[in-house]
Order: C-alpha cells, then sequence, then structure tokens
C-alpha cells in the first residue's frame, strides 16, 4: 500500500513537472513570435497584405519563421527586393515583439501589349499585369525594333511628364525604332519618330490639338508627322 502511493506521488510530481516544462516553453516561444504589420508608403494599385504574405512565404521556401532567435532582417529585405511588384522594403521590430513592414509598391508606368501582358515602371522592369480601375496608364506595343525597353519608359517618362500628354496618352507603338502616339481625344495617327527633341516635339503637338479645337477640325486630320524641324506634317488621307 505505501509503495503504491509512492509510485503515485512520483507520477504527480513527473506529470506536475512536464507541465510546467511546457508552459514554460509555450511561453517562450510567445514572446519570441513576431507578429507582423505592413505598412504601405503610398496606396497601393496592385499589392494588398494577401499578396505580400503570399509573396513573403513563396520567397522564403515556403516557411517564413517571425521568431526573434530566427529572425534575420537583411536577409527579409534581400529576398523582398528581388520581387518585381516591390520597388523598397524596410523590416523593422518595436519595443512590443510587432515586426513592421514598410513597403514601396513598383510605380506601372505603361501596359505592354505582349502574351502575356506585364506592367513596366520607368526603369523598363516589367512586373505582373492586373486589371486597374486607372484609365491613365496607357498600353505599349512594339514591333521590328533594337531599342531597348528602358529607353522606350524613358521615352514615355518623357511623355508623361507633361500635363496634356499624362491625361490623354493612350497608346505608344514603336516599329523599326521609330514611335507612333495615339491620343484619347483625337482620332489622327501622330508620328513622333525618333525619341529625340521630345520637348520640341510635344509643344508642336500641343499647339497643333489647340489649333484643331479651335477650328473644330480634328475629325479632318487622319495623320501628323512631328519629325521635321520647325515644322508639322498634317495629312487628310
Amino acid at each position: 500500500m505505501k509503495s503504491s502511493r509512492s509510485i503515485l506521488f512520483l507520477l504527480i510530481i513527473i506529470f506536475l513537472f512536464v507541465t510546467c516544462v511546457y508552459i514554460s516553453h509555450n511561453r517562450h516561444n510567445s514572446k519570441n513570435d513576431l507578429n507582423l504589420q505592413i505598412l504601405y508608403l503610398e496606396k497601393p494599385l496592385i499589392l494588398n497584405d494577401s499578396m505580400v504574405n503570399k509573396l513573403l512565404t513563396q520567397n522564403l521556401l515556403g516557411k517564413l519563421l517571425l521568431k526573434k532567435d530566427d529572425l534575420d532582417l537583411n536577409m527579409l529585405e534581400n529576398q523582398m527586393n528581388s520581387i518585381p511588384e516591390v520597388e523598397n522594403v524596410e523590416f523593422y521590430v518595436d519595443l512590443e515583439r510587432k515586426l513592421f513592414l514598410s513597403i514601396t509598391e513598383r510605380k506601372p508606368l505603361f501596359k505592354v501589349e505582349s502574351t502575356p501582358p506585364y506592367f513596366s515602371d520607368s526603369n523598363g522592369i516589367l512586373f505582373k499585369y492586373k486589371t486597374l480601375l486607372s484609365s491613365d496608364i496607357p498600353s505599349f506595343k512594339t514591333s521590328s525594333s533594337t531599342l531597348s525597353l528602358s529607353t522606350s519608359a524613358k521615352f514615355i517618362k518623357n511623355l508623361k511628364a507633361d500635363i496634356f500628354l499624362n491625361n490623354e496618352l493612350e497608346t505608344i507603338f514603336l516599329k523599326n525604332n521609330k514611335y507612333e502616339i495615339k491620343l484619347k481625344s483625337y482620332d489622327f495617327k501622330i508620328i513622333f519618330g525618333r525619341p529625340t527633341s521630345v520637348k520640341k516635339k510635344i509643344k508642336k503637338l500641343k499647339v497643333f490639338c489647340a489649333f484643331t479645337k479651335v477650328k473644330d477640325s480634328a475629325h479632318s486630320y487622319t495623320k501628323i508627322n512631328l519629325s521635321y524641324d520647325n515644322q508639322i506634317v498634317a495629312s487628310t488621307s
């Protein structure tokens, strides 16, 4: 009888010890756990919390360990900065053990018409296309050209730097290293030529568009050519 009580007492002691170890382990883990909070420096057009978490998981070999002892902020930043949709990120941890991800989304400058389509930023970096409600993003089509995408991105950026073209630019065509553009409110084709003297050509284009508005003659023209110095060649057929 006495032996049975001793065994029972020993089992109770072992149970209590195991329970204490388990609770202590869980408390330790909970203190090390980090809650991820995502901050966007500007309102995102493409990314959202679900996409960012998915991108994090995919780029960390399918397992994101948000533990104090395992955390490598530089590694996390390098991984996230390698994602095309992301322009820049910064990770930091506050005193309450919260992990913050400050993220700058890569801004789409234009849509590249291809199969599948892509967005491009102002440096010619491609990333996944997503349908947006905004109509300010023009389309870009190319064929038979040796110009790099970064060259076209710089050209389109210069066009959109003008307020009038930023609102009007609809499509940019590149063929044989020469550009043509299409505006939203005007039916005529605009031959821009090579990406040189861009500001002068934009000025000529705006003067011509204003002229057709005053004369109510925009519909009379099918094509204008801005390639020539100090003149605009307009065609009616």
